[in-house]
């Protein structure tokens, strides 16, 4: 591993096919989720209205990378290797969503494509459901998969349970947080407290990812999509103002808290703003809870999950922090670096020193989700970017 990069995408999708959940269901629900998929469990190459977000150019090329069947690696562990394995990553980090396929009983429906309110029953077992699909589809390669577990969090005690259970399954990759809480508590609310104080226990990381739940917060009338794209990084954003501000950092000073896909260029100016607001008078009852500005809160307990960094980003990593920066991939998703990882990462880190990529692409995420190098050194030395690929 001396002369290659330990690649490490701390970003990355999986999802089951709608009808290979029902394994991991327990018998008493099936006949339900069953009449919630519907009866054909079709996934589709290209999510509805893909086609109209990208370019014909682009998505021939990804046309390509489908008929090769790499999409599949979404569901399939063996494609999902040699998928990421061509793109020179020996390790991910892996959360919900896959095309149409996401978790059970949650998000959209497939037959209708809108979201259903369903019993809190139903979404505890859609978590199980998914966390156990998971758990399965890293045991066949667990050096370098982190899964990510998918709670409920209105029954807080079972969210406490599931969390727990699934991570003796083996999931490593840390608790997901939705950015857009819905019906559910904000998160400076006290309902939240047992599960920082589990995930400060058990050192697993708090992962906040943007989810297509927001678009219902967006009639269907003209501009839809792009307001809400255009949005969506202040939805993934709120839950770091609202732990930051509401003492939770400093209450659990071990818990370790990971911003994903929500870009990273908006770190210097926030995080300037309020180290900014924090010196006003009128924060002075604030100051006297939270005695670290919000810079050093930053620099102690959160990271930037930067899935397809650009150039412009990587220009920033001295006022974000080098060791905050993880690199992700987005596989399987239309908008990330595969299959073309490696020419991502020499156009996007041409000029910076080996060390500082070296951290950003895959030792930050390997600290923090646990990630043995020493493990993944002879998959490196087989697979990995050569150091002379993105020379400084």
């Amino acid at each position: 591993m001396a002369n290659r990069f330990m690649i490490i995408s701390a970003d990355c999708h999986a999802a089951a096919r709608w009808p290979d959940y029902e394994s991991y269901f327990e018998r008493r629900h099936l006949d339900a989720y069953r009449e919630w998929y519907g009866a054909s469990g079709k996934v589709e190459a290209l999510r509805p209205g893909e086609n109209r977000l990208f370019d014909k150019n682009f998505l021939d090329e990804l046309d390509e990378s489908d008929r090769a069947g790499g999409r599949s690696g979404s569901w399939d562990a063996e494609v999902r290797m040699r998928e990421l394995d061509a793109d020179g990553v020996a390790g991910e980090v892996i959360f919900p969503g896959a095309e149409n396929s996401h978790v059970p009983f949650h998000g959209r429906r497939p037959s209708t494509r809108r979201t259903d309110a369903q019993p809190l029953e139903f979404l505890q077992a859609g978590a199980r459901a998914y966390n156990r699909w998971l758990a399965d589809l890293c045991a066949q390669n667990p050096d370098r998969c982190a899964g990510v577990v998918f709670v409920d969090f209105h029954d807080i005690d079972a969210a406490v349970e599931e969390i727990r259970r699934a991570m003796e399954s083996g999931l490593r990759g840390g608790v997901l947080l939705p950015g857009e809480w819905g019906n559910l508590p904000s998160y400076n609310d006290p309902h939240y407290e047992p599960i920082w104080a589990l995930c400060e226990e058990l050192e697993l990381p708090v992962n906040t990812h943007p989810l297509g739940n927001a678009l219902e917060n967006y009639e269907d009338l003209p501009g839809k999509t792009a307001i809400f794209l255009s949005e969506v990084k202040w939805y993934a954003h709120r839950p770091f103002t609202f732990a930051l501000w509401s003492g939770v950092f400093e209450r659990h000073p071990q818990l370790q808290f990971v911003l994903t896909e929500q870009m990273a260029d908006w770190v210097p100016e926030t995080l300037a703003y309020y180290d900014d607001l924090y010196s006003r008078p009128i924060f002075a009852q604030i100051r006297e809870g939270l005695p670290l500005r919000p810079s050093e809160y930053w620099e102690r307990q959160c990271h930037v999950g930067a899935s397809f960094l650009a150039r412009k980003e990587v220009a920033l990593r001295g006022q974000i922090g080098v060791d905050k920066i993880m690199w992700g991939s987005d596989y399987p998703h239309a908008e990330g670096t595969w299959p073309h990882t490696k020419k991502k990462l020499a156009e996007t880190f041409a000029g910076v020193a080996q060390d500082e990529i070296t951290r950003m692409v895959g030792g930050n995420a390997a600290a923090l989700y646990h990630f043995d190098p020493e493990r993944l050194a002879p998959l490196v030395d087989r697979i990995g970017l050569a150091h002379s690929a993105l020379a400084d």
